[in-house]
């Protein structure tokens, strides 16, 4: 097995460095010289090298049989992973880079065990990736021990920076307090290392292409489709037979036009490039580093693109022997860009609506813009010379600043003191230009009126902890370990929002624009306090239990409120350290049991619910006096003084494992957590005459129930080694307390009643087939409401008469389908080496959810646009100019106006659809040029690799079109920026 980050030290000296993620390492040494290997968990090994150029090492594990013992980032501190008490899942750097993406998420995506991840569109700088902890909700981001910025921000840090990445699932998150109900991710950035500095540049160059766009119709099969809506509904037919065949055959004059071919190009390139530089002495270490990263669109106006460039420096100085500073620095400036003031979504809707038989340029000719159906000509609105431009500038720098004293009269205590300043610094632009389109006629329409809008937004973050810590043995066997932290916040956070209509457009400055003036502003100031302790206990590294708490303080709620403690206990029994499994069960490395209980508030909800006080109406007041016009105020509604933090209860027990010699390893956990005083306006429980405005209240309840594992095999047979692992997550939350009137019947509450039931359940009606004739629909029961069967033709969806009373209504609506949210979320993943080979390859996938669309992709004629080519498998006339013609089946309903189609329109598995899914999400090849090759220069490594993401994907043929992962979007109608398939190129130096 390759060991990455062993220390390798020139004995007697402090010339060393450190094996890289392959184990590799280069160290420049005399003749005679011994080095010193060293790496935790491990026996240390002095080899000389005797002149030699090349050397082998391999270590042996502890006699102790401890394994590969890991330091995990457990909050405010590090803890022995075989000592964890807690469901906590950790990811080292060599595991994170492994996939190439401009977003972290991505490369963590199907690696982690209950890190649900899923990502919603490919659009160059959106990072609109989900990102759920055991189906919880958004965690909480912890970045070198301090709470940052959400998942956009979490998914801009550059991965070649990150040391790790640890998950807290359970209540062990409790010790972060604030929000952290829904599990905490903390990332470890890289410090410097004792030894010469090793400098390193990773640089990759790649292409992008669409995993799968829906198809949408040509000329011949649109107008063809609208000629057989025509003749159902008027009895009539928009074309003659003739003039529908030349469209069919797309001679001259009509020519099909392919409106996302018109707009998009085949692929977009990305390219991304890191240096950095790491070292030290005992007396100062150091680890800088600068990256880019640059993703193009698939635009063909190139008018779409992200780019993005970070810093980092982290420093460690010894100014005595017992004091130690460290000062952490990073910053980030992107900036993304696109055509149109409106976003992409508008775009992307005018390549599927538009007509297939018009064209964007009058008669081809780009001097004349043509004005099409809805005026939404995709090619026109792609370009900033005719649309106007968005512009998204954002620039961030954290910073922190800490001093640690080992306590010189008490061993095993350090005093901390931290203090971080972070400020964040907003600036978008819009700009709408208008430009003209034209008729056929060549009668020229200016359209879009021209506007402009500029958004400031300005956080800055303060954040001071002071931490005492302490640990000792006591008597060999008695391990204690105790922390306490004080911790108090304050952020600020003001924007501006401003915008101007011209009279005529002349440049994009605001000054320039004299018409209509919208503006508006807000400002947030937040602060908190809280008291933290934990305290750890193990006897002899046998019998576990850890106890920790918070103690929070918010400026939120009312007094009495306002400070909540928040507690959590765990225990751990690693069974493999008992005499009877060490002498009876030698192929037993680890085995532990654990399980652990604790509560986490959550300070959510609008502040100040308990004041009771009159607010400016905006634009409302009285002229008392002629020509000045006094402001209105107001009045409030009902306060709520009992208003107080959310709470969620989490338990959890897991068992783990290791066995023959580290070989097969496995963690399984089972948990639970209960959310009560869920934030809600009362619904229930008023009389209809009650006329106030009620605030919000901590009302409902919620119970999510779940499970993950993940197993692994590695091992190495001579020059192979190998490993497999595969991970899961499943899990589901039910309502408990829910405030809802009460139920009106039986049938009300079965309908709509929600105290212990799943929240994941859809209702909708069972389809069990189509009509095959017209005497089937004739005797078959009521589809169509008031119209009886009148508007039903063959083809049409049949549905299951729940109730047998003969009438297709609500009343046969079943909890059929699941919801959007996928419950189950799995990943496999594969490594081999064979010398200087490499290889990864990541599947990962999802199931237990549903995708349903709105608009284009689920109702013809949408708009009266164009539809997708999926619809022309439908039921139809074999000559649709003659009506006693036979039908012909298909898989859909006869195309048809949305006004003859309500009934097959209905909620059912033609439209919300199972989008389970498996997808090779990464794969990695990789070749290190030899030692004795890069040895004879200044160079210490050299790795070439190329990989390929969301390269395969497995799952219903029909739906494999959408993308199942991606998210259906802006009014569920599919018209988010597609999933991006990429391929990469890139190299790794070392010297």
């Amino acid at each position: 097995m390759l060991l990455p980050g062993a220390s390798i030290v020139e004995k007697g000296t402090t010339n060393g460095v450190t094996s890289d993620s392959d184990g590799n390492f280069t160290i420049r040494v005399g003749q005679s010289a011994v080095l010193v290997v060293t790496y935790l968990g491990y026996k240390p090994q002095e080899v000389n090298v005797s002149g030699r150029t090349n050397v082998t090492v391999a270590l042996e594990l502890d006699a102790t049989g401890l394994g590969e013992v890991e330091v995990v980032a457990v909050g405010y501190g590090t803890q022995k992973k075989e000592n964890l008490t807690s469901a906590i899942s950790t990811i080292k750097a060599e595991d994170i880079t492994t996939t190439t993406s401009s977003s972290l998420a991505q490369s963590l995506q199907g690696k982690v065990p209950g890190l649900q991840i899923r990502q919603q569109d490919g659009e160059p700088g959106s990072f609109s990736s989900s990102i759920n902890i055991r189906g919880f909700g958004e965690p909480l981001y912890v970045i070198d021990g301090i709470v940052r910025d959400g998942g956009v921000e979490f998914q801009q840090l550059n991965p070649n920076d990150i040391e790790s990445i640890t998950i807290l699932k359970d209540a062990s998150a409790a010790i972060y307090g604030l929000n952290a109900a829904n599990g905490v991710i903390l990332v470890t950035t890289k410090k410097g290392v004792i030894g010469k500095p090793t400098f390193n540049y990773n640089g990759t160059v790649g292409f992008q292409t669409p995993t799968n766009v829906p198809e949408m119709s040509t000329a011949g099969q649109y107008l063809e489709m609208y000629n057989d809506a025509v003749f159902y509904r008027d009895g009539n037919h928009y074309l003659s037979a003739d003039e529908l065949q030349n469209w069919r055959e797309g001679g001259a004059g009509f020519r099909s036009t392919d409106w996302f071919d018109e707009t998009f190009k085949d692929y977009a390139t990305q390219h991304q490039h890191n240096f950095s530089v790491r070292g030290g002495t005992e007396k100062a270490d150091y680890f800088v580093s600068l990256g880019t990263f640059s993703e193009g669109g698939l635009f063909k106006s190139n008018d779409i693109n992200y780019n993005r460039y970070n810093f980092r420096s982290n420093l460690g100085l010894q100014l005595t022997d017992n004091l130690r500073a460290e000062v952490m620095l990073s910053g980030k400036y992107s900036e993304r860009e696109y055509p149109g003031g409106d976003g992409f979504m508008w775009i992307y809707k005018g390549t599927i609506i538009s007509h297939p038989h018009e064209r964007p340029f009058i008669n081809d000719d780009p001097n004349f813009p043509a004005n099409i159906h809805n005026q939404q000509n995709p090619v026109l609105m792609a370009q900033d010379s005719y649309a106007g431009y968005t512009t998204n500038e954002n620039k961030d720098f954290t910073s922190s600043a800490s001093l640690a004293w080992d306590v010189p009269f008490l061993q095993g205590l350090e005093a901390r003191a931290t203090a971080s300043y972070d400020s964040r610094n907003m600036f978008n632009k819009n700009v709408w230009k208008n430009y003209t389109v034209y008729s056929q006629d060549l009668a020229p329409q200016v359209i879009n009126p021209p506007r402009i809008a500029n958004a400031i937004d300005d956080a800055n973050r303060l954040v001071f902890q002071g931490q005492l810590t302490y640990e000792n043995t006591f008597f060999d066997k008695h391990n204690v370990s105790a922390t306490a932290v004080f911790e108090q916040k304050h952020y600020e956070k003001k924007y501006s929002y401003l915008k101007r209509e011209y009279d005529f457009f002349t440049t994009d400055v605001v000054d320039f624009a004299g018409g209509l003036q919208t503006n508006s502003g807000s400002e947030v100031e937040e602060a908190t306090m809280s008291y933290i302790g934990r305290v750890n206990y193990d006897f002899a590294a046998k019998y576990l239990a850890s106890f920790a708490f918070r103690y929070d303080g918010s400026y939120r709620y009312a007094p009495g409120h306002r400070w909540a403690f928040f507690p959590t206990v765990s225990a751990g029994w690693r069974i493999s350290e008992e005499n009877f499994v060490k002498n009876n069960f030698n192929f037993i490395n680890d085995l532990k049991i654990r399980g652990s209980y604790g509560q986490i508030g959550e300070n959510v909800g609008a502040a100040f619910q308990h004041v009771l006080g009159f607010s400016p109406a905006a634009n409302q007041g009285a002229e008392f006096t002629n020509g000045i016009v006094t402001g209105g105020m107001v009045a409030p509604g009902v306060i709520n003084p009992n208003f107080t933090w959310v709470e969620s209860t989490i338990a959890d027990i897991g068992v783990e494992g290791s066995f023959f010699n580290d070989k097969l390893s496995f963690e399984a956990d089972y948990y639970e957590r209960e959310k009560t005083g869920k934030l809600k306006t009362r619904e229930g429980g008023l009389p209809n005459t009650f006329g106030g405005e009620m605030p919000i209240e901590n009302l409902e309840s919620e119970l999510t129930r779940g499970f993950d594992f993940i197993v692994s095999h590695r091992n190495s047979i001579n020059d192979f080694t190998y490993g497999i692992s595969a991970n899961m997550n499943l899990a589901r939350t039910m309502h408990k307390v829910v405030d809802k009137p009460d139920p009106t019947s039986s049938w009300d509450r079965w309908r709509h009643g929600f105290p212990d039931r799943w929240n994941d359940m859809v209702w909708g009606y069972d389809r069990i087939g189509q009509f095959q004739n017209q005497d089937q629909i004739n005797e078959g029961p009521i589809h169509g409401g008031n119209l009886g069967n009148s508007r039903i033709l063959p083809g049409d969806f049949m549905y299951d008469d729940v109730n047998g009373d003969g009438i297709i209504d609500g009343k046969d609506v079943m909890p059929i389908f699941r919801n959007g949210t996928p419950k189950l979320f799995y990943g496999f993943t594969l490594t081999a080496d064979y010398k200087n080979f490499d290889m990864t390859a990541v599947f990962q996938g999802a199931a237990l959810y549903t995708i349903r669309f709105n608009e284009v992709y689920s109702q013809m004629f949408f708009n009266g646009g164009n539809i997708p080519a999926y619809f022309y498998d439908r039921w139809h006339l074999a000559n649709p100019y003659d009506p006693n013609s036979e039908w012909v089946p298909g898989k859909w309903p006869a195309n048809r106006f949305a006004e003859y189609m309500q009934s097959s329109y209905r909620e059912s598995d033609a439209w919300r659809m199972n989008a389970s899914y498996l997808r090779m999400k990464s794969l990695e090849v990789g070749y290190t040029i030899p030692a004795h090759i890069t040895g004879k220069s200044f160079l210490n490594q050299v790795r070439v690799y190329a990989n390929a993401h969301n390269l395969l994907t497995f799952s219903d043929s029909f739906l494999k079109q959408f993308d199942p992962e991606k998210h259906e979007g802006q009014y569920q109608g599919g018209y988010n920026y597609p999933l991006m398939q990429s391929f990469n190129f890139g190299v790794n130096v070392s010297f």
